[in-house]
């Protein structure tokens, strides 16, 4: 018992999921080429960028590849209307932890064998009623 305690605590202290905040500039150029008005903020130690047009209010957030972070960023996505997730460019409505930690651990492979292979962004998406943000050409974000 003691032993199995020991090696589930150990692998996941050895394995250690990254989440990169540098994507923050990525997604606001996302926005201002959809014509969309951009601010950013970190709530609760979350980077946001929020993203506006004179009908559609938009907030996106980096998820972690495990999902660790999603209650706290569905918390800080309260106050919207709908919400949905982006990976490889697709939209799920909820997040595809499956695939989104399989992409962690296949390019952070890739990485520590020298080539230079970034994981696909999980992104938490939260829209107003009156905006269709699930028809942004979220595909321009599969290769961030």
């Amino acid at each position: 018992m003691a032993g199995a305690l020991l090696l589930a605590i150990g692998w996941k202290a050895a394995v250690q999921i990254e989440v990169h905040t540098d994507q923050a500039d990525d997604l606001v150029a996302f926005f201002e080429r959809n014509r969309f008005d951009v601010a950013t903020e970190v709530m609760s130690g979350v980077p946001i960028v929020q993203a506006s047009t004179a009908s559609c209010r938009v907030q996106v957030a980096r998820l972690s590849p495990d999902g660790a972070n999603r209650d706290l960023i569905q918390h800080l996505f309260a106050g919207q209307d709908r919400s949905f997730v982006v990976f490889g460019g697709a939209v799920y409505a909820q997040q595809p932890i499956f695939w989104t930690v399989l992409s962690y651990f296949r390019s952070r492979f890739l990485r520590e064998l020298g080539f230079a292979e970034r994981a696909a962004a999980v992104i938490s998406v939260a829209a107003n009623s009156s905006c269709n943000a699930e028809q942004l050409p979220w595909h321009e974000l599969s290769g961030m």
